[in-house]
Protein backbone atom coordinates (compact mmCIF):
# COMPACT_ATOMS: atom_id res chain seq x y z
CA UNK A 1 0.00 0.00 0.00
CA UNK A 2 1.25 3.25 -1.00
CA UNK A 3 0.59 6.77 1.15
CA UNK A 4 1.09 9.99 0.29
CA UNK A 5 3.30 10.82 3.34
CA UNK A 6 5.08 7.62 4.58
CA UNK A 7 6.65 5.10 2.83
CA UNK A 8 4.60 1.99 1.10
CA UNK A 9 3.51 -1.06 3.51
CA UNK A 10 2.27 -4.25 3.12
CA UNK A 11 -1.00 -5.58 5.37
CA UNK A 12 -2.95 -8.67 5.01
CA UNK A 13 -6.49 -6.61 5.52
CA UNK A 14 -7.32 -3.30 5.77
CA UNK A 15 -10.58 -2.15 7.15
CA UNK A 16 -12.03 1.27 6.48
CA UNK A 17 -13.77 2.19 9.17
CA UNK A 18 -13.17 6.01 8.85
CA UNK A 19 -17.07 7.50 8.59
CA UNK A 20 -19.03 8.90 5.83
CA UNK A 21 -16.66 10.42 3.65
CA UNK A 22 -14.28 7.16 3.83
CA UNK A 23 -11.14 7.88 2.02
CA UNK A 24 -10.68 3.83 2.00
CA UNK A 25 -13.80 3.84 0.20
CA UNK A 26 -13.09 6.44 -2.23
CA UNK A 27 -9.76 4.93 -2.92
CA UNK A 28 -11.21 1.01 -3.91
CA UNK A 29 -14.49 1.59 -4.81
CA UNK A 30 -14.42 5.36 -6.06
CA UNK A 31 -16.46 8.48 -5.48
CA UNK A 32 -19.08 8.99 -2.33
CA UNK A 33 -21.30 10.30 -5.42
CA UNK A 34 -21.94 6.76 -6.75
CA UNK A 35 -23.40 5.44 -3.28
CA UNK A 36 -25.21 8.32 -1.87
CA UNK A 37 -28.76 9.34 -0.99
CA UNK A 38 -29.65 12.20 0.66
CA UNK A 39 -32.97 11.80 2.67
CA UNK A 40 -33.70 15.82 2.82
CA UNK A 41 -32.38 16.61 6.20
CA UNK A 42 -29.08 18.06 7.75
CA UNK A 43 -27.71 17.98 11.39
CA UNK A 44 -25.38 20.14 13.60
CA UNK A 45 -24.70 19.67 17.11
CA UNK A 46 -22.42 21.94 19.15
CA UNK A 47 -21.11 21.86 22.57
CA UNK A 48 -22.12 24.86 25.26
CA UNK A 49 -22.01 25.79 28.36
CA UNK A 50 -24.35 23.97 30.83
CA UNK A 51 -26.53 27.23 31.78
CA UNK A 52 -29.86 25.58 32.17
CA UNK A 53 -28.12 22.77 34.39
CA UNK A 54 -29.49 19.94 32.98
CA UNK A 55 -28.72 16.66 34.19
CA UNK A 56 -30.33 14.00 32.53
CA UNK A 57 -33.06 16.28 30.58
CA UNK A 58 -33.74 17.47 27.17
CA UNK A 59 -34.86 20.89 26.19
CA UNK A 60 -36.71 20.72 22.72
CA UNK A 61 -38.03 23.31 20.14
CA UNK A 62 -39.59 21.88 17.31
CA UNK A 63 -41.23 23.62 14.37
CA UNK A 64 -42.79 22.52 10.65
CA UNK A 65 -39.44 21.30 9.18
CA UNK A 66 -37.17 21.83 11.69
CA UNK A 67 -36.15 20.22 15.61
CA UNK A 68 -33.64 21.65 17.95
CA UNK A 69 -33.13 19.99 21.26
CA UNK A 70 -30.24 20.63 24.10
CA UNK A 71 -29.07 18.06 26.73
CA UNK A 72 -26.46 17.91 29.13
CA UNK A 73 -25.69 16.20 32.11
CA UNK A 74 -23.86 18.03 35.49
CA UNK A 75 -20.81 15.67 35.53
CA UNK A 76 -19.84 15.98 32.13
CA UNK A 77 -19.88 20.40 32.92
CA UNK A 78 -21.08 21.38 29.11
CA UNK A 79 -24.18 20.51 26.91
CA UNK A 80 -24.98 19.87 23.61
CA UNK A 81 -27.32 21.34 21.23
CA UNK A 82 -28.46 19.21 18.01
CA UNK A 83 -30.19 21.07 15.18
CA UNK A 84 -32.22 19.05 12.79
CA UNK A 85 -33.78 20.83 9.53
CA UNK A 86 -35.51 19.89 6.90
CA UNK A 87 -34.24 20.40 3.19
CA UNK A 88 -35.56 19.61 -0.09
CA UNK A 89 -32.40 20.28 -2.05
CA UNK A 90 -28.37 19.31 -1.33
CA UNK A 91 -26.69 22.44 0.21
CA UNK A 92 -23.56 23.53 -1.50
CA UNK A 93 -21.08 23.28 0.95
CA UNK A 94 -17.62 21.42 1.53
CA UNK A 95 -18.03 18.82 4.26
CA UNK A 96 -14.50 20.60 5.85
CA UNK A 97 -15.99 23.76 5.79
CA UNK A 98 -16.80 25.26 8.81
CA UNK A 99 -17.29 28.46 8.72
CA UNK A 100 -19.67 27.85 5.78
CA UNK A 101 -21.61 25.31 7.45
CA UNK A 102 -22.10 27.19 10.54
CA UNK A 103 -23.85 29.93 8.87
CA UNK A 104 -25.98 27.42 7.15
CA UNK A 105 -27.22 26.33 11.02
CA UNK A 106 -27.73 30.44 11.32
CA UNK A 107 -29.64 30.26 8.46
CA UNK A 108 -32.11 27.69 9.39
CA UNK A 109 -32.70 28.46 12.87
CA UNK A 110 -32.42 32.29 13.70
CA UNK A 111 -35.59 33.60 14.91
CA UNK A 112 -37.02 30.10 16.15
CA UNK A 113 -37.24 31.11 19.47
CA UNK A 114 -35.48 33.52 21.92
CA UNK A 115 -33.74 30.44 23.65
CA UNK A 116 -32.54 29.14 20.35
CA UNK A 117 -30.85 32.32 18.98
CA UNK A 118 -28.62 32.07 22.49
CA UNK A 119 -27.85 28.43 21.23
CA UNK A 120 -26.95 29.84 17.84
CA UNK A 121 -24.58 32.37 19.29
CA UNK A 122 -22.55 30.03 21.01
CA UNK A 123 -21.54 29.12 17.53
CA UNK A 124 -18.24 31.59 17.31
CA UNK A 125 -17.04 29.57 20.88
CA UNK A 126 -17.70 26.51 20.79
CA UNK A 127 -15.11 23.67 21.23
CA UNK A 128 -16.65 21.56 19.25
CA UNK A 129 -19.01 21.56 16.31
CA UNK A 130 -20.00 18.67 13.76
CA UNK A 131 -22.38 19.50 10.52
CA UNK A 132 -23.42 17.13 8.33
CA UNK A 133 -26.71 16.07 5.38
CA UNK A 134 -28.14 12.83 6.62
CA UNK A 135 -27.51 10.17 4.08
CA UNK A 136 -27.14 6.58 3.13
CA UNK A 137 -24.37 4.81 1.63
CA UNK A 138 -26.28 1.95 -0.70
CA UNK A 139 -23.68 -0.66 -1.71
CA UNK A 140 -24.22 -3.62 -3.36
CA UNK A 141 -20.97 -4.84 -1.51
CA UNK A 142 -18.50 -3.31 0.85
CA UNK A 143 -15.63 -5.67 0.34
CA UNK A 144 -13.55 -5.66 -2.91
CA UNK A 145 -9.71 -7.59 -2.27
CA UNK A 146 -8.50 -7.45 0.89
CA UNK A 147 -10.34 -4.68 1.72
CA UNK A 148 -13.81 -4.06 3.57
CA UNK A 149 -15.95 -1.47 5.10
CA UNK A 150 -17.02 -1.20 8.66
CA UNK A 151 -19.83 0.93 9.89
CA UNK A 152 -20.63 4.46 7.97
CA UNK A 153 -17.88 4.06 5.57
CA UNK A 154 -19.59 1.03 4.38
CA UNK A 155 -23.47 1.30 4.77
CA UNK A 156 -24.41 4.46 6.75
CA UNK A 157 -28.30 4.40 7.43
CA UNK A 158 -28.76 8.08 8.03
CA UNK A 159 -26.72 10.21 11.32
CA UNK A 160 -29.03 10.96 14.49
CA UNK A 161 -31.84 8.71 12.46
CA UNK A 162 -30.49 5.47 11.78
CA UNK A 163 -28.62 3.93 14.72
CA UNK A 164 -25.45 4.51 13.14
CA UNK A 165 -23.18 3.62 15.98
CA UNK A 166 -24.94 0.71 17.02
CA UNK A 167 -25.22 -0.73 13.70
CA UNK A 168 -21.28 -0.30 13.58
CA UNK A 169 -20.63 -1.84 16.67
CA UNK A 170 -22.72 -4.50 15.24
CA UNK A 171 -20.71 -4.75 12.21
CA UNK A 172 -17.38 -4.25 13.96
CA UNK A 173 -18.29 -7.55 15.61
CA UNK A 174 -19.10 -9.63 13.41
CA UNK A 175 -16.59 -8.68 10.94
CA UNK A 176 -14.26 -10.20 13.73
CA UNK A 177 -15.90 -13.04 14.47
CA UNK A 178 -16.08 -14.69 11.14
CA UNK A 179 -12.44 -13.83 10.44
CA UNK A 180 -12.11 -15.91 13.59
CA UNK A 181 -13.88 -18.28 12.15
CA UNK A 182 -12.29 -18.72 8.81
CA UNK A 183 -8.81 -18.07 10.35
CA UNK A 184 -8.34 -15.06 8.73
CA UNK A 185 -9.16 -16.02 5.49
CA UNK A 186 -10.94 -12.80 3.98
CA UNK A 187 -12.27 -14.88 0.70
CA UNK A 188 -15.11 -16.70 2.97
CA UNK A 189 -15.16 -14.38 6.03
CA UNK A 190 -16.09 -10.65 3.36
CA UNK A 191 -18.63 -12.60 2.17
CA UNK A 192 -20.28 -14.26 5.32
CA UNK A 193 -19.92 -10.84 7.03
CA UNK A 194 -22.29 -9.03 4.47
CA UNK A 195 -24.42 -11.91 4.55
CA UNK A 196 -25.03 -11.45 8.26
CA UNK A 197 -25.23 -7.34 8.15
CA UNK A 198 -27.36 -7.42 5.19
CA UNK A 199 -30.48 -7.60 7.27
CA UNK A 200 -29.71 -5.32 9.93
CA UNK A 201 -28.69 -2.25 7.16
CA UNK A 202 -31.55 -2.62 5.54
CA UNK A 203 -33.63 -2.29 8.61
CA UNK A 204 -31.59 0.67 9.89
CA UNK A 205 -32.37 2.64 6.49
CA UNK A 206 -36.18 1.85 7.14
CA UNK A 207 -35.88 3.21 10.49
CA UNK A 208 -33.98 6.22 9.18
CA UNK A 209 -36.50 7.37 6.84
CA UNK A 210 -39.78 6.92 9.67
CA UNK A 211 -37.50 8.49 12.09
CA UNK A 212 -36.42 11.37 10.02
CA UNK A 213 -40.52 12.34 9.64
CA UNK A 214 -41.36 12.04 13.46
CA UNK A 215 -38.41 13.67 14.61
CA UNK A 216 -38.19 16.32 11.77
CA UNK A 217 -42.36 16.97 11.36
CA UNK A 218 -43.61 18.30 8.01
CA UNK A 219 -46.65 20.07 8.81
CA UNK A 220 -48.26 21.70 11.68
CA UNK A 221 -49.70 18.10 12.84
CA UNK A 222 -46.51 16.46 13.08
CA UNK A 223 -45.44 19.30 15.36
CA UNK A 224 -48.43 18.56 17.86
CA UNK A 225 -47.57 14.53 17.29
CA UNK A 226 -44.07 14.98 18.71
CA UNK A 227 -44.71 17.99 20.88
CA UNK A 228 -47.64 15.57 22.95
CA UNK A 229 -45.27 12.23 22.74
CA UNK A 230 -42.55 13.74 24.31
CA UNK A 231 -44.27 14.92 26.96
CA UNK A 232 -46.00 11.90 27.90
CA UNK A 233 -42.43 10.35 28.07
CA UNK A 234 -41.49 13.21 30.20
CA UNK A 235 -43.64 12.74 32.38
CA UNK A 236 -43.51 9.00 33.30
CA UNK A 237 -41.20 7.38 35.47
CA UNK A 238 -37.55 6.56 34.09
CA UNK A 239 -37.96 2.80 33.72
CA UNK A 240 -41.34 2.86 32.32
CA UNK A 241 -40.21 6.12 29.96
CA UNK A 242 -37.54 4.08 28.43
CA UNK A 243 -39.69 0.94 28.17
CA UNK A 244 -42.54 2.91 26.07
CA UNK A 245 -39.89 4.33 24.06
CA UNK A 246 -38.12 0.99 23.16
CA UNK A 247 -42.00 -0.08 22.10
CA UNK A 248 -42.90 3.35 20.44
CA UNK A 249 -39.99 3.57 18.50
CA UNK A 250 -38.84 1.33 15.30
CA UNK A 251 -35.17 2.22 16.08
CA UNK A 252 -35.70 0.70 19.97
CA UNK A 253 -37.71 -2.29 18.65
CA UNK A 254 -35.10 -3.21 15.90
CA UNK A 255 -31.65 -3.01 17.77
CA UNK A 256 -34.07 -4.66 20.59
CA UNK A 257 -34.74 -7.43 18.45
CA UNK A 258 -30.90 -7.96 17.29
CA UNK A 259 -29.56 -11.54 17.17
CA UNK A 260 -26.14 -12.36 16.53
CA UNK A 261 -23.80 -15.58 16.82
CA UNK A 262 -22.37 -15.65 19.92
CA UNK A 263 -18.92 -16.78 18.06
CA UNK A 264 -16.40 -19.25 19.44
CA UNK A 265 -13.49 -17.59 20.85
CA UNK A 266 -9.60 -18.36 19.11
CA UNK A 267 -7.58 -20.26 20.99
CA UNK A 268 -5.76 -18.62 23.67
CA UNK A 269 -8.49 -15.45 23.32
CA UNK A 270 -10.95 -14.07 25.94
CA UNK A 271 -14.38 -15.59 24.80
CA UNK A 272 -16.54 -12.59 22.80
CA UNK A 273 -19.34 -11.37 23.71
CA UNK A 274 -22.12 -10.36 21.43
CA UNK A 275 -22.51 -6.61 21.39
CA UNK A 276 -25.40 -5.35 23.96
Amino acid sequence: MRFEHAPPRRFDLVVGADGLHSNVRRLVFGAESGFSAFIGAYLGVLTLPNASDLDGELLMHVGVGRTVGMYGAQHLGEARALFLFRSERELDYHHRDVPRQKDLLRGAFAGMHAEVDRWLDELDRTPAFYFDSITQLRMDTWSRGRVTLVGDAGYCPGAAVGGSTSLAVLGAYVLAGELARTDGDHERAFPAYERAMAEHVRGSRAVALSAAKTLIPTSRLGVRGLAQGVRLISALPAGPSRALLRLTTKSGRLYDSVRVEDYAPTPGAAPARPPT
